[in-house]
């Protein structure tokens, strides 16, 4: 009896040691560096996300929504602000509007934990933190 125990408890060993590797190999998400590289480019804008950007810019010039507005851009200050690692702090949050619906279809939905905001005429990608990972610089871009 004491023999099939031992035999039992064996085989039971055995199969937790060996199975934990091929749990961990199926899940198929490649290893770390892989996955770093792909959140990286989740929190920035493509190329086709400015080209949306200037497209709905030009289709809406003459009625522009808040933040885009002459009367929203930045003081010289808070341009250079505009930075990817910079935090929004209280001021710049005041000053900052959610993208109008329109323009976000363009984008399509933001990474999970990020948002995107119009602030003195640009659009910025944040995360929850209000972190800059991104801008796009419409006034640069179309020479306003």
């Amino acid at each position: 009896m004491k023999t099939r125990w031992l035999m039992a408890a064996a085989a039971v060993a055995l199969l937790v040691t060996t199975s934990n590797p091929a749990v961990a190999q199926g899940r198929g998400r490649g290893n770390d560096q892989n996955r770093g590289q792909a959140k990286k480019a989740a929190r920035q804008f493509a190329e086709r996300d400015r080209a949306a950007a200037r497209q709905w810019y030009q289709q809406h010039r003459d009625r522009l929504p808040r933040g885009f507005r002459d009367d929203d851009r930045l003081p010289p200050g808070f341009e250079v602000r505009l930075v990817p690692g910079f935090v929004f702090d209280m001021d710049m949050r005041r000053r900052s509007y959610p993208v109008p619906a329109g323009l976000a279809r363009g984008f399509g939905p933001p990474p999970r934990g990020y948002r995107y905001l119009v602030i003195g005429g640009h659009v910025v990608l944040v995360d929850d933190g209000y972190r800059v990972h991104d801008v796009i610089r419409l006034e640069i871009i179309l020479g306003r």
